[in-house]
């Protein structure tokens, strides 16, 4: 699962490559019948050689933060703070290395080399809040979590959503994505069951407007 030594690479996207990193990508209806349907996927990493996401609306049935301390062996020494989040669901990240877990987070929250700043701000962020998110596959935000020390916002997802050269290119020329502004609401909002359907009102579009030929945005 989760490795304390799981540091992310920090390569950035080469100069001239057009980059999706720290957008939705939102998908369409050709992908209605594939796993991805209906899903809303935060971009991490973006360059020319590959892409990596987060599915943020699919979550796993039975499998809870208070579940994933107990298998994970961590307790608490703050069972009062832990509580608040036993209920906090866990995500399907995506279908690749689905047992390593990735923490998506507010950047209130950090660990040196093995925090990955994703960039920020987004559309529609509070007064006051951090700006960006961070992604971090370290054992250790999990333990800040349950002991009050962790940030004050976080998507936790087992497995990521993974593109290989040109292949998330090529599915967005094919309609299969729309690319939208990505906020900490829709995020961290907690609301999956939803998520689709708020993700294209934050660009104003109707779901039952939709076609198989959609485009990008």
């Amino acid at each position: 699962m989760i490795s304390s030594s799981d540091a992310l690479p920090e390569d950035g996207p080469p100069p001239g490559h057009m980059s999706y990193q720290g957008q939705l990508l939102i998908a369409m209806p050709v992908l209605n019948d594939q796993p991805f349907n209906h899903t809303v996927i935060y971009v991490c990493q973006h360059d020319e050689d590959h892409a990596m996401g987060l599915i943020l609306n699919q979550p796993i049935n039975g499998l809870n933060f208070s579940r994933m301390m107990k298998e994970l062996g961590i307790e608490s020494d703050n069972p009062r703070f832990a509580q608040r989040l036993a209920m906090q669901k866990i995500y399907r990240g995506g279908p690749v290395q689905n047992d390593r877990g990735f923490v998506l987070h507010s950047l209130d929250y950090q660990i040196d080399d093995i925090t990955l700043d994703l960039g920020g701000p987004f559309i529609n962020r509070p007064d006051g809040e951090a700006q960006g998110v961070g992604l971090t596959a370290s054992r250790d935000i999990l333990v800040d979590l349950s002991g009050g020390a962790g940030p004050a916002r976080s998507l936790i997802a087992l497995g990521y959503a993974g593109w290989g050269p040109g292949q998330l290119e090529s599915e967005l020329s094919q309609n299969a994505w729309l690319v939208a502004p990505a906020s900490q609401e829709l995020i961290f909002g907690g609301d999956p069951e939803h998520l689709w359907s708020r993700a294209l009102a934050s660009m104003g579009i109707e779901p039952g407007h939709l076609s198989g030929t959609a485009g990008t945005a």
